[in-house]
C-alpha cells in the first residue's frame, strides 16, 4: 500500500484528518477572540473597526493599545524567547527540529497574538494562526511518537488547515504549507496535506459560512496595452516591499537594543507610538481588513492611499520592533493594495482610455506586494484569488507578483521568513541540505583513517602503503612533520611495480603541492568547493591552530553522500539527523 513518511497511507489520512479538523477550529477560534476583544476595547469588530474607531476620543484610541502592550509584556514573560513565534519558527521546525514545537510557546504566542490585534497592534492573525496549527499537528506526532517524516508531513497538515480555515482558501492552504513549509511537492506529502486543507475549510464554513475574505466587484482588463503598467506595479510593489522589509529587519534587530527597557514594557511603548499614529489614521489599527476592502473597490483618493502606504509601514515596524504577537501578511495585503489603488489612480489620470479602475490595480498590488515578503508567489497568488473571488484578473496578478519577487530577492532573502531565520545565524536559503552544507562543519566529517610518509621516504614504500589502503592518496610530510604535499598511485613512475631503479627514488620527487588546505573548522560547502575546484578526491585537512600539520582527510564522496542524505529528509525518504 501507498506509504506515507513510513506509515500507510491510510493512517495517515485519519490523521491529517483529525489535525485539519483540530487546527481549523483553532484559527476559527482564534479570529472569533480577536474579534470578540476589539469589541469589547473599541466598540466594533475587525470589519468595521477604522470606522468606529475614528469617532472614539483620542484618549480611547491612545490608551487601549498601551494597556494591551502591558497586558502582552506580562504575557512574554512565559515565552522561552520573549517574543511571539511565527511562521519562521515553523519553517525552522520542519527542517530542523524534526517538526517538533514546543505546544506551550504556541500557546503563549497565540494569547499574546489576541490581545496585540484585540488592541490595536498594527499586525497580522494569519502567521500566528499558522504557528498555532503547527503547533497542535506537532502536539499529536509527539503523542503518537511519529517518526520525523511523518511528523513533517502532519506539521504540513495542521499550516495547510489554518491557512485554509483562516482565508477560507483550501487550495492557497495547500501550496503554503508545499511552499513555504515543506519545500517540496512530494506526492506522498501532498495527498495528507490536501485531506487536511480541505478538513480546515470545512471546519471553517460550517461555523463562518462560505464567503471571500474580501467582498469586491467584479472586475475585468480594460486593454491589453495595461499589461507594461501591471510589469511597472510590479517594480513599484518591490520598492514598497523592500522598504518594508528593511524595516522589520531593522526592527527585529532593534529588539535588543531597547536595552533600557525591560521587554515586558516594550509592548506598552510600542502601543503608545501606534495610538499616537492611529490619531491620525485609524486605518492602521489590527489587521486593517476594513481599509484593505475599501481600497480594492476604490474607496480612497490618491493623497490618502499613498499616507496609508507609509502609516501601516510605520505602525507594523513599531509593532514588530515592540515584541507585539502577529505575523506580516495581513500588513503586506494592506499596503499592497494602497499600492495598488495608488498606482491606478496616477495610471487612469495618464491613460484615462486604457486604464482599468482603481480597484484592479489594488488587487494587482496585493498580490505583488504580499508575493515579495512570503516569497510564495504561487500561493499568495492563489490567496489572493480565493479571498477575492476574483479570477479575472489572473494574468495582471502573475505579471506583478513576478516582478515584485524578482527584483525584491535583488536585495533581500527570497521571504522575510528566510530573513528572520537568517538573522538568528540559520541559513535556510536553499533549505535543509543547503544549510547542512553551511552549518556542517570538516572537521564532523573528515576521515582520521588515512597514511603518512615522509618526502624522503622510497616511492617503493609509498606503494604498498596505498596498496594496503586500497589507493586514494597518502599524506607527505617533512622530517618534522610538516605537509609536504599528496601522492596517489597516478602519480609515480611506470616502473613502480617492476624491478626498476625509480623504486629507490624520494617520495618528494613526485608529490604534487595542495592549492588550498582546509580548516577543521570550515564548513562543509568550503571544503566542497575546493574538492570540485582542485579535481581531486581527497584533501588534507588542517587543524586551525596549526595550519601545517595534517590532522585528517575530507573525501568528496563523504560530503555528497551527507548532501544526498539531508535531501533524502527533506523527501521523506530517509529518517533524520538532528543537528541542533
Amino acid at each position: 500500500m501507498f506509504q506515507a513518511g513510513g506509515y500507510e497511507f491510510g493512517a495517515i489520512t485519519i490523521l491529517a484528518v483529525l489535525v485539519g479538523v483540530v487546527a481549523g477550529y483553532a484559527s476559527i477560534g482564534f479570529y472569533l477572540a480577536i474579534s470578540a476583544l476589539l469589541t469589547f476595547t473599541f466598540g466594533v469588530d475587525e470589519a468595521t473597526l477604522a470606522t468606529g474607531a475614528s469617532s472614539l476620543d483620542w484618549w480611547h484610541i491612545l490608551f487601549v493599545p498601551v494597556i494591551g502592550g502591558l497586558v502582552v509584556g506580562q504575557l512574554l514573560r512565559l515565552h522561552k524567547n520573549q517574543q511571539t513565534s511565527g511562521v519562521s519558527n515553523v519553517i525552522e521546525a520542519a527542517a530542523l527540529r524534526d517538526s517538533r514545537i514546543d505546544v506551550r510557546d504556541g500557546a503563549v504566542s497565540a494569547a499574546a497574538t489576541i490581545v496585540s490585534l484585540g488592541s490595536g497592534a498594527s499586525m497580522g492573525r494569519e502567521g500566528p494562526a499558522v504557528h498555532l496549527g503547527a503547533a497542535l499537528a506537532s502536539l499529536v506526532t509527539q503523542s503518537l511518537k511519529l517518526n520525523p517524516a511523518a511528523a513533517r508531513t502532519l506539521l504540513g497538515c495542521g499550516v495547510a488547515a489554518a491557512v485554509a480555515a483562516s482565508f477560507n482558501a483550501p487550495i492557497a492552504g495547500v501550496f503554503f504549507a508545499l511552499e513555504v513549509i515543506i519545500g517540496h511537492y512530494a506526492l506522498q506529502t501532498f495527498a495528507p496535506i490536501v485531506i487536511a486543507a480541505i478538513a480546515g475549510t470545512v471546519v471553517s464554513r460550517i461555523h463562518l459560512g462560505n464567503f471571500p475574505a474580501f467582498e469586491t466587484t467584479d472586475y475585468f482588463i480594460a486593454s491589453f496595452w495595461e499589461f507594461p503598467a501591471f510589469f511597472l506595479l510590479g517594480i513599484a510593489s518591490a520598492f514598497a516591499a523592500v522598504v518594508f522589509m528593511a524595516g522589520l529587519r531593522w526592527a527585529d534587530k532593534s529588539r535588543f537594543r531597547w536595552e533600557k527597557i525591560p521587554f515586558s514594557l516594550q509592548p506598552a511603548v510600542a502601543g503608545l507610538l501606534v495610538g499616537l499614529l492611529a490619531l491620525l489614521y485609524p486605518e492602521v489599527l489590527s489587521i486593517g481588513y476594513e481599509a484593505t476592502s475599501r481600497a480594492l473597490n476604490g474607496g480612497y483618493e490618491l493623497i490618502l492611499l499613498i499616507s496609508l502606504v507609509v502609516a501601516k509601514i510605520a505602525a507594523t515596524i513599531i509593532s514588530y520592533a515592540g515584541r507585539f504577537g502577529g505575523g506580516v501578511f495581513s500588513p503586506s495585503l494592506f499596503i499592497g493594495a494602497m499600492v495598488g489603488g495608488a498606482f491606478g489612480i496616477i495610471a487612469g489620470s495618464v491613460f484615462p482610455e486604457l486604464a482599468s479602475t482603481p480597484g484592479l490595480y489594488a488587487v494587482v498590488g496585493m498580490g505583488a506586494v504580499a508575493s515579495a515578503v512570503l516569497g510564495a508567489p504561487i500561493s499568495t497568488i492563489l490567496i489572493v484569488f480565493e479571498i477575492t473571488g476574483d479570477y479575472n484578473v489572473t494574468i495582471a496578478v502573475m505579471i506583478a507578483s513576478a516582478i515584485a519577487s524578482v527584483v525584491t530577492s535583488l536585495f533581500y532573502q527570497r521571504s522575510f521568513f528566510l530573513m528572520q531565520l537568517a538573522n538568528r545565524g540559520i541559513q535556510l536559503e536553499g533549505g535543509r541540505a543547503t544549510y547542512l552544507l553551511k552549518s556542517a562543519t570538516v572537521g564532523e566529517h573528515m576521515t582520521r583513517d588515512f597514511f603518512t610518509i615522509r618526502d624522503t621516504d622510497t616511492i617503493e614504500k609509498a606503494r604498498e602503503l596505498l596498496i594496503v589502503q586500497g589507493g586514494g592518496v597518502l599524506v607527505v610530510t617533512t622530517e618534522v612533520g610538516k605537509i609536504f604535499g599528496v601522492l596517489s598511485l597516478n602519480q609515480m613512475p611506470p616502473d613502480v611495480f617492476e624491478a626498476g631503479e625509480s623504486r629507490e627514488h624520494a617520495v618528494g620527487q613526485y608529490t604534487r603541492q595542495v592549492a588550498q588546505l582546509i580548516k577543521t573548522s570550515e564548513p562543509l560547502e568550503v571544503a566542497l568547493k575546493s574538492l570540485e575546484l582542485s579535481g581531486e578526491e581527497a584533501l588534507p585537512v588542517v587543524s586551525p591552530s596549526q595550519d601545517d600539520v595534517v590532522v585528517g582527510l575530507i573525501r568528496h564522496r563523504d560530503v555528497m553522500r551527507e548532501y544526498t542524505r539531508a535531501l533524502l529528509e527533506t523527501y521523506g525518504q530517509n529518517e533524520p539527523v538532528n543537528r541542533t
